[in-house]
């Protein structure tokens, strides 16, 4: 009788999960503002280090759509190397939840929702390297894991900002716009 007792459960999602995200009720505005949400909180959070190292900062947050590829890019403070694992694990909320990035969801939901493959390339306020994660939904569902291994080049000390690219798109803005 006791062969049949379950001792404990797992909860945590498989990476199948991921695929559940373009099924969300998003519209595109939604998604293109968590990317903007990120930029803004990157730049309140450094606002002083990104005015002492920039007499004249202005932050700046590109959109550039087209058929095949969205892209967003912004000159803010960048995703550091103790931030980076978390900005790409689903649910892994920031320390501090006061800001505009609240549930560690925004930056993967969005690029799931429009995409089947995305690529983000951020380099750090006084980090001398870029960092380059790609992700593909495909391959990850083939392989059963979403683990990669950032590709890391270096760059100036002065460098600092992120680029979304979104690609495999589910979702053309030019048809929704």
């Amino acid at each position: 009788m006791k062969k049949n007792i379950v001792r404990s459960v797992t909860i945590r999602p498989k990476v199948t999960v991921l695929s559940v995200l373009a099924h969300l009720e998003y519209k595109p505005w939604f998604a293109l503002a968590e990317y903007v949400d990120n930029s803004i909180q990157s730049f309140v959070k450094n606002k002083p280090r990104l005015k002492k190292l920039h007499n004249n900062y202005k932050l700046k947050i590109d959109i550039y759509i087209s058929n095949s590829v969205i892209e967003i890019k912004d000159n803010a403070a960048g995703i550091d190397q103790k931030n980076y694992e978390r900005a790409f694990q689903a649910a892994m909320r920031p320390k501090k939840t006061d800001g505009l990035s609240e549930f560690g969801m925004g930056m993967k939901t969005a690029a799931l929702w429009f995409s089947k493959g995305f690529e983000v390339q951020s380099t750090a306020l006084g980090e001398k390297v870029e960092r380059t994660v790609k992700f593909d939904l495909n391959r990850a569902l083939d392989e059963g894991t979403a683990k990669y291994k950032p590709k890391v080049e270096s760059a100036g000390v002065n460098h600092h900002g992120t680029t979304v690219i979104l690609n495999q798109l589910r979702i053309r803005l030019k048809s929704v716009i």
